[in-house]
């Protein structure tokens, strides 16, 4: 299948391959910086897309136009490391990247499932914005279905994993002691909700959700049968907790290492936290005290990473969806950007054909009426099934440059 109708496509980022969570917290944008971006773009006459999650800090774009240089000015800007690698995909290779993650093949959990959610989200947030195109709309429309035929028709989707379970298993098996630990979970969102499905498949004494909006918490903890406490009783909580997940889409630490310091002082076990944001939540310090064992998402990354490399017969099929998805975005591109040329193509075939007919009619006097629209529809059925294959054709070739993709430091 050429490649070329899919040209247009450009994506460059940084993910937990290329770059840690220290570099990838720094370029995280707040909700309204991102939709001010967006605007800029849309006022600039440009479309674009920020796909922005706990492993990924990504753009993509449709166009002629080139956003490398402001991503880099970004990561320059933000106190990224200068050999910070920032990958590049253009055309086929771009479709391709986006495909892949929909279908949680580039995620730190294979199949995981959140990813699919971010993916639609970063979508409508640039229609939102009317940042949008009705190419990065096909794009995105692809990845959607490329995500969901993954998880429908491979084994990808019969064990769904997620961030979220993995750092459940990881927690359980970082416990000093076996038991029914007491949970604390900091936050009440997407993230935070899986946590809380992932420990229904464990023993557990008590899950308390903290969040600064507490009606948030109320709420799913109402649906999952755990409790709820305000913010500010997270100091008299940390004390009594085995595991701690922090979930927040705080911008800064909002766990201070101090105050972890004084509620592990009396202890004569280890606490567990897991910091699952980006950007972290639990001020790194804490990582140095005696009594706490802090994991983060490079951690949860090297324990439970079963994604790299995985050549399985679900990963091969989920492939052949993608490759099969990116096909049917470039036939749908082509179709589209050969509809005026066809259009125009008809237009004339159909003029020739009736001055062609009124030419030969004009010596055949003795035809009626009938006889004579019999002719020139004649003539006006060749031209449409002569142009048939000619429209097939001009679809399969229209020219393109080479797609291809890049890391750069």
């Amino acid at each position: 299948m050429s490649s070329s109708a899919l040209h247009g496509f450009h994506m460059v980022g940084v993910t937990y391959r290329t770059a840690p969570v220290g570099v990838r917290e720094r370029l995280v944008l707040a909700p309204a910086e991102a939709a001010a971006w967006l605007d800029e773009q849309r006022s600039a006459g440009r479309c674009a897309a920020i796909l922005s999650t706990c492993n990924r800090f990504e753009v993509y774009w449709w166009g002629g136009h080139d956003l490398e240089p402001w991503f880099r000015g970004l990561t320059g800007a933000r106190g990224a490391d200068p050999g910070t690698t920032v990958t590049r995909n253009d055309g086929a290779a771009c479709v391709r990247h986006l495909y892949q993650v929909a279908a949680g093949l580039d995620s730190q959990i294979l199949g995981e499932t959140e990813i699919l959610g971010q993916v639609r989200r970063t979508h409508q947030a640039a229609q939102q914005a009317r940042a949008s195109s009705r190419e990065l709309d096909a794009l995105f429309s692809g990845a959607g279905a490329a995500g969901r035929r993954t998880r429908l028709e491979t084994r990808l989707g019969k064990h769904p994993a997620s961030v979220s379970a993995a750092a459940v298993e990881v927690a359980f098996a970082a416990l000093p002691q076996q038991g029914s630990p007491t949970v604390v979970i900091l936050g009440a969102g997407e993230v935070a909700a899986g946590v809380l499905r992932a420990l229904g498949e464990h023993r557990v004494h008590r899950v308390v959700l903290v969040n600064r909006r507490p009606e948030r918490a109320a709420s799913l903890a109402a649906s999952c049968r755990a409790d709820s406490l305000p913010w500010t009783e997270l100091g008299s909580l940390l004390p009594l907790a085995d595991l701690v997940f922090v979930t927040t889409g705080a911008r800064h630490a909002v766990v201070r290492a101090d105050d972890v310091a004084a509620a592990t002082a009396q202890r004569s076990s280890n606490l567990v936290m897991l910091d699952l944001a980006v950007p972290r939540n639990v001020e790194p310090a804490a990582r140095a005290l005696a009594k706490v064992q802090l994991l983060d998402l490079d951690d949860l990354q090297r324990s439970h990473c079963p994604a790299a490399g995985h050549t399985s017969l679900a990963v091969a099929e989920a492939r052949r969806i993608i490759e099969d998805e990116l096909a049917r975005l470039g036939a749908s591109l082509r179709s589209r950007a050969a509809a005026p040329r066809l259009a125009q193509l008809h237009r004339l075939g159909v003029q020739l054909a009736r001055e062609e007919a009124d030419r030969a009619l004009a010596g055949l006097d003795h035809l009626s009426d009938t006889e004579r629209r019999i002719v020139r529809d004649m003539g006006e059925r060749l031209v449409r099934r002569m142009l048939y294959p000619v429209s097939r054709e001009l679809r399969e070739v229209l020219p393109g440059p080479t797609d291809g993709a890049r890391r750069t430091a």
